[in-house]
């Protein structure tokens, strides 16, 4: 059965019209959320640089806090305020320069002095070692450190001086991490001197652990101190 059903020529040219229309409102609408789509993963991104930012300068701060409460703890009131203020900040600047742990610094710091900035060491004999300071710094390294950063260092008294005694101090040790690629033998070095730990590396001999070990024990005591006042859960 034929159907008698007819389009005209007219009808047919609204129609194609009608459905040229809609999907150019489709295309003219998808363009448009893609824009939208783009637009919000851009601000997307930049929300989350923002955050990552603020998470950063928040790990900042509580560092700042954790080395000033740091020394005040293990200075027992050794250390004037001026200085622990003058400490704080140059630990800071170090462990964000090598993004080193900066309570691992002053777990040298703890293991070495005590936090006592007037530190003579001792050999086990009891004579004076020529150890200095915070650090335990002698004068001969302390002379040769001194010049990468235009410090003047001329006698015990100079290495007495705490925020001396620091820069050195750390410089020496972030400058054996770099020689040897890790804390423990870096560590063992600060201790024994990198002459003696580069004859036992070369000889195959086994490092002595126990000053590494005190150093990792002082540092887990430190990170164990509820510096923020907060309460543990």
């Amino acid at each position: 059965m034929k159907s008698n059903v007819r389009i005209s020529k007219l009808s047919l040219a609204i129609i194609l019209v009608l459905c040229f229309g809609a999907l150019g409102l489709f295309v003219s609408y998808w363009f448009s959320r893609q824009a939208e789509i783009k637009e919000l993963a851009k601000q997307e991104t930049l929300l989350r640089g923002e955050l990552d930012q603020l998470s950063v300068w928040g790990k900042w701060t509580i560092d700042y806090v954790k080395i000033n409460k740091a020394l005040a703890h293990l200075s027992k009131n050794r250390l004037t305020e001026e200085q622990r203020e003058m400490l704080t900040e140059q630990i800071w600047q170090i462990s964000r320069s090598y993004a080193t742990d900066p309570l691992l610094i002053l777990s040298v710091v703890a293991q070495e002095s005590h936090g006592n900035p007037n530190a003579r060491g001792r050999m086990q004999s009891g004579a004076y070692s020529g150890a200095l300071g915070l650090m335990q710094i002698k004068l001969e390294t302390a002379k040769k450190m001194s010049a990468h950063f235009g410090l003047q260092i001329e006698t015990e008294e100079d290495l007495l001086k705490p925020e001396i005694n620091v820069t050195v101090g750390t410089a020496y040790l972030i400058r054996l991490i770099s020689k040897y690629g890790n804390w423990k033998d870096a560590l063992i070095a600060y201790n024994l001197g990198h002459s003696a730990v580069d004859r036992m590396l070369e000889s195959g001999k086994p490092l002595p652990t126990k000053y590494y070990e005190h150093v990792i024990s002082k540092y887990r005591k430190l990170t164990g101190i509820d510096f923020l006042g907060t309460s543990s859960p």
